[in-house]
Order: structure tokens, then C-alpha cells, then sequence
């Protein structure tokens, strides 16, 4: 892939999956300013991830019809005008709703970026890519919480907002001049609602890739959700700022995203290198069990590096064993990774709030096991 098509991609990645997690570390702040509590400010997050539950797949068929880079182009409007409207909203409900809208322009964006690293690489080398598109989504991560966290410090949550939607802009003229305006082969244009797309999404290998990848971000997004008011019942007097930088864990996911291609190559394969990243989400999610900010910290490091493990190597693997239908089985990934956000994002602050922090972390872990399982299947041949 040429280098200008590479940079287009991640310069679209990082800002879009920025404005995607950038008020995960406000929520205490939006809830205080909008005077609800936190079950209700936390479905900011999750109305953005319902639509990338079933959004994707029908990205990945429209894709058939245009180009990646039209859907690009076409999203990243749209989606610089609902975060500028985000930051004039008066009330939750209103910010609820146009953060669901966002969802469906993230989903258009995302599915067209993963489909065209796909379609413009080579079989050998797509793990290379995806490996370093999943490090600059965690970039991406990374400077919208922290960043945002920042900016909502000195001049409030609305310049957060207000900033994200001119640096959304900025992707038009980047996509239209860097990227290629490339169409799936006929060969990738089936009868989109046929049996054999089923087949094909449904297949065992690839079912067990989702599963896992739903319990994955089912887990990461509870503990990033809901560590703000875990950091705030520590210390009240916490600054937005310092539970952004609480974030700053992402730092290491990024480098075990570089060198997933290595760790496969030493450990011998996807699956027994899947396996090595969930073993250290679980022990390092363990950890975030004691009341300390400082030891939090530190765990998110670890916790990072093991989540951002698994969740290369997987897109990689699942997109390295796909001969046919890429678009749709990249749309279906997305769409499995995103519900356990939906879910992750909401169900277990239920848990924290009614039992505790410790009931919380135990019932993550739990799901944690059932994923390392669930990857141990690849082993068989299916």
C-alpha cells in the first residue's frame, strides 16, 4: 500500500475514533453539568455504539456500490456538523441522541478504512497494516481522552466538542487528495442479503474471532467507562485532567499493537499469541481492584497492552484467512467488537453501583476466561 494511502487512513482513524471515546473521561463533569446520574450520562458512550452493532455490515455492503473513499468523504461532513451541534446542546437527551447519530458516521468511516487496507494490500502484508491501524485507533483513543480532558479543564466541555468539529474537516481535503478512489471486484459483489453471505460471516473460525472480540471490548469499555467515577469515589477533589491522564495505559497498548507481528512470530502463531494477551488483560484487570490512583495508574499500562494484543492480532488474523467478502466479514467484526461496547458501557455500572467496585471487576474477569476459551477453539481445525 502506498505510504500517502496509509497516512489518509490514519489521519481519518485518529481523529475519528478520537471524537468517539473523547467524553469517556468527562462523564462526571457532563453528569453534573446536566444534573443526571451516572447510569444516565453514561448512555452518551453507549448511543454511539449501537449503531456500530449493525451499522457495519450495511456499510460493508454499501461499499459494494461506493467507493471507500466517497463513503469517507461523504461521513466525516456529516459527522464534523453533529459534533459542532453536540457542543450548542442545552440538554442529555438532545446530546443522547446526536452522539447515536454519530455512531452510524463513525460505523461508515471505520468499515471503509479496515475494507481498504484490505483491498489495497497484499495478502502477506495485511497483518503488517492491521497491526498498525489498530495502533493508531489506540492513538486515536488516547488524544480523545486525554486531549479533551485537557481542553475540558481550562475552557470547559464545549470547546472540547467546538475543537473536535474543525479538526473533522480537515479530513475532506486529506482523503480526496491521498487516497485512491478504489471499488471492490466484481468477485466481491454477491447477492448481499444470500445464504453464503451468512455462511460466510457465520463460519465457525470467524464466530469464535467475534465472540471474543465482544467479551474484549465488553470488558475495556466497562473499566474506561466507569473508572472516572471509580477515580472520583477515591479522591473527590480529581480533576478532569488527572482522570485523563489515568488513560495514558494506551501508550503501551500502541507498542504491543507494533510488534504484534513479532510476538506472532515468536510464540508461533495467532491463536497462542491471542491467548498470551488475554492472560495479561485478566491479571492486570485483577489489579485495578485496589483503591489506589497511583497502582490504577500503573495497571492501565498492562491492561492496555494486553487488550490492544488480542484485538491486533484478531483483525489481522480474521482479515489474513478471509478469500471472499472482506467488506461484509470487516463490517461483521466491527459490528461484534461494538456491541459488547453498547453492552459493556452500561450493564456493568449497574453492578458497580448496586454491589461495589469488587462484584464489579470479579464479573468482568469472569467474561475474560469465557474469551480465552472461546480463542483456544481456533486451535481445533475448523
Amino acid at each position: 500500500m502506498p505510504i500517502r494511502d496509509f497516512l489518509a487512513i490514519i489521519y481519518t482513524t485518529i481523529l475519528t475514533i478520537s471524537a468517539l471515546h473523547m467524553p469517556q473521561p468527562l462523564l462526571p463533569l457532563l453528569g453534573n453539568s446536566f444534573n443526571v446520574e451516572m447510569d444516565t450520562i453514561s448512555l452518551i458512550m453507549s448511543a454511539t455504539f449501537i449503531p456500530l452493532t449493525f451499522i457495519p455490515v450495511i456499510s460493508g455492503i454499501l461499499l459494494n456500490f461506493l467507493s471507500p473513499r466517497k463513503m469517507i468523504l461523504l461521513a466525516a461532513t456529516v459527522h464534523s456538523l453533529v459534533v459542532f451541534s453536540i457542543s450548542m446542546a442545552v440538554n442529555v437527551s438532545l446530546v443522547i441522541f446526536l452522539r447515536f447519530i454519530e455512531g452510524f458516521l463513525i460505523s461508515a468511516i471505520l468499515t471503509s478504512n479496515t475494507t481498504y487496507i484490505a483491498l489495497k494490500s497484499v495478502k502477506e502484508r495485511i497483518q503488517f497494516f492491521m497491526s498498525y491501524y489498530i495502533a493508531f485507533t489506540t492513538i486515536g483513543g488516547l488524544l480523545g481522552r486525554v486531549l479533551g480532558s485537557i481542553i475540558a479543564n481550562y475552557f470547559g466541555w464545549r470547546a472540547c466538542f467546538q475543537i473536535m468539529s474543525l479538526s473533522l474537516i480537515l479530513v475532506l481535503p486529506i482523503v480526496y487528495y491521498f487516497m485512491e478512489d478504489l471499488k471492490l471486484p466484481k468477485k466481491e459483489k454477491p447477492e448481499y442479503f444470500s445464504l453464503e453471505n451468512f455462511k460466510v460471516i457465520l463460519h465457525k473460525r470467524n464466530l469464535y474471532i467475534y465472540i471474543s472480540v465482544f467479551c474484549l471490548f465488553f470488558v475495556f469499555t466497562g473499566i474506561t467507562n466507569f473508572l472516572p467515577f471509580r477515580i472520583k469515589s477515591i479522591n473527590k477533589e480529581a480533576s478532569e485532567m488527572l482522570i485523563g491522564f489515568i488513560y495514558s495505559g494506551y501508550i503501551t497498548g500502541i507498542f504491543m499493537s507494533f510488534i504484534a507481528t513479532k510476538i506472532i512470530r515468536l510464540i508461533g502463531d495467532e491463536t497462542k499469541t491471542m491467548l498470551l494477551g488475554f492472560s495479561i488483560f485478566g491479571f492486570f484487570l485483577l489489579m485495578l481492584s485496589f483503591p489506589n490512583i497511583f497502582l490504577i495508574f500503573i495497571t492501565m499500562f498492562g491492561f492496555c497492552s494486553g487488550m490492544f494484543l488480542v484485538h491486533s492480532v484478531a483483525s489481522g488474523y480474521l482479515n489474513k484467512m478471509a478469500t471472499e467478502r472482506k467488506s461484509l466479514i470487516n463490517g461483521a467484526y466491527i459490528a461484534f467488537y461494538y456491541s459488547g461496547g453498547v453492552l459493556g458501557s452500561y450493564l456493568p455500572g449497574i453492578v458497580y453501583k448496586n454491589f461495589g467496585w469488587l462484584s464489579f471487576i470479579i464479573s468482568l474477569f469472569i467474561l475474560v476466561v469465557a474469551s480465552s476459551f472461546t480463542i483456544s477453539k481456533l486451535s481445533d481445525r475448523v
